[in-house]
Formats: structure tokens, C-alpha cells, sequence
């Protein structure tokens, strides 16, 4: 079904684009909001006037996102999770919780649809988001997940539990290895002496 966008609906299309798209989304979503109507000739009479507009704000949308792009270059993005005590997350980080870590970071509305991630994040750790506000206006996030108060409590305790349980086992480890050295030396020194015992023996009987 062809229609005509009266509104900007991106990264999809600009108000006077004229798209293909299925007959459910247009009659049940575009249509009925008013970002679209069906693309008959009446209508697209008004997509010269709809395309100029559209093209002004895409104008001044591109100077606005650079700013702000150009603000978060070389700045990181901190989001506080929780964790279990090995600093897995529980579930994962994914664009929406990003989208909101930055719009409140700089009180400007974010879309979900400008970060990029290419594979789950599930850890702690630092990570590099492809992020694009408009076609013109893209850039690498650094985006730091840490755990939140609790969860460092927990991470914590398991790595003095961890820390404990090595410096134990390097403690028996170490008496194995004492009581096979004290072993061996006992069976050398019985080893010796049956030699001279065998020895002696020889020399009495000469």
C-alpha cells in the first residue's frame, strides 16, 4: 500500500516521502495517528510543501545532534545494574535502558533506535555503542556498566570467599606436597639401608 508520511516517522521516512508499506501498519497504526495518509493524487499535491518543510528540519535537526554528538565524544556513559556475585547481569543491557540512561544524563529525549548493539551486553565492563542520531550525525558511546551498591557488596564477598578458598586449597596442595616428600625420603632412607644391611651381609659371609 502506498502512502504519503504528513509527519516525520524516522529513521523510516520524512514527512512527503511516499512509501510501500504493509496494509496493517498503515490502516492500524500510521493512518489512525495521522502520520500518514494513502497516497492518492490529492494527496500528493501537498508532498512538494511537506518535503521543503521536512528538509528545513532536517536541517536544523542536524546542527542540534551535533552538538550534542559532539558533547559525548569523548565522554563515558555510566549504567548502575544489578548483578550476581561473578558480575553477570541480570538480564542485559539493551538500547531502550540505554536511551533512557542518556536522556536523563542530559534531559533531552532520546529514541532507542539511535544506539546500535551488536551483541548482548551481560557483563560488567567497558563497551563501544555505535550510536546515530541522524543520517549525518554519528559516533562511537563509551558506555561504562558498573554495578550498583548492592550488587558491589555481593561481588565483593564472593571475591574474599574466592580469595579464601585459593589461599586453602594452596594450603593442602602445599601439605600434599610435604607429606610425598617425607614419604619419598622415608622409602629412600629404607632403600639405603637395606643396601647396607645386604652389604654387610656380603662381607660376613666372605
Amino acid at each position: 500500500m502506498d502512502i504519503l508520511f504528513l509527519k516525520d516517522l524516522l529513521p523510516t521516512a520524512r514527512a512527503g516521502d511516499v512509501k510501500n508499506v504493509k496494509p496493517g501498519f498503515a490502516r492500524n497504526y500510521l493512518i489512525p495517528q495521522g502520520v500518514a495518509v494513502l497516497a492518492t493524487e490529492e494527496a500528493l499535491q501537498r508532498a512538494t510543501k511537506l518535503r521543503a518543510e521536512a528538509e528545513e528540519r532536517k536541517v536544523q535537526e542536524t546542527k542540534d545532534w551535533k552538538v550534542v554528538a559532539d558533547s559525548l565524544e569523548d565522554t563515558e556513559l555510566d549504567i548502575e545494574v544489578r548483578t550476581g556475585p561473578t558480575g553477570r547481569l541480570y538480564g542485559s543491557i539493551t538500547p531502550a535502558i540505554i536511551a533512557d540512561s542518556l536522556a536523563e544524563k542530559l534531559g533531552k529525549e532520546m529514541n532507542k533506535r539511535f544506539f546500535n548493539i551488536l551483541e548482548p551486553i551481560r557483563v560488567l565492563g567497558k563497551y563501544k555503542i555505535f550510536v546515530k542520531f541522524v543520517e549525518e550525525v554519528n559516533f562511537n558511546l563509551t558506555l561504562n556498566v558498573v554495578p550498583d551498591e548492592e550488587s558491589q557488596k555481593v561481588i565483593e564477598e564472593h571475591k574474599e570467599e574466592q580469595e579464601k578458598l585459593k589461599k586453602l586449597e594452596e594450603k593442602e596442595q602445599k601439605s600434599e606436597a610435604n607429606s610425598e616428600e617425607e614419604l619419598n625420603k622415608e622409602e629412600n632412607d629404607q632403600k639405603t639401608s637395606s643396601e647396607i644391611n645386604e652389604i654387610e651381609d656380603n662381607n660376613s659371609n666372605n
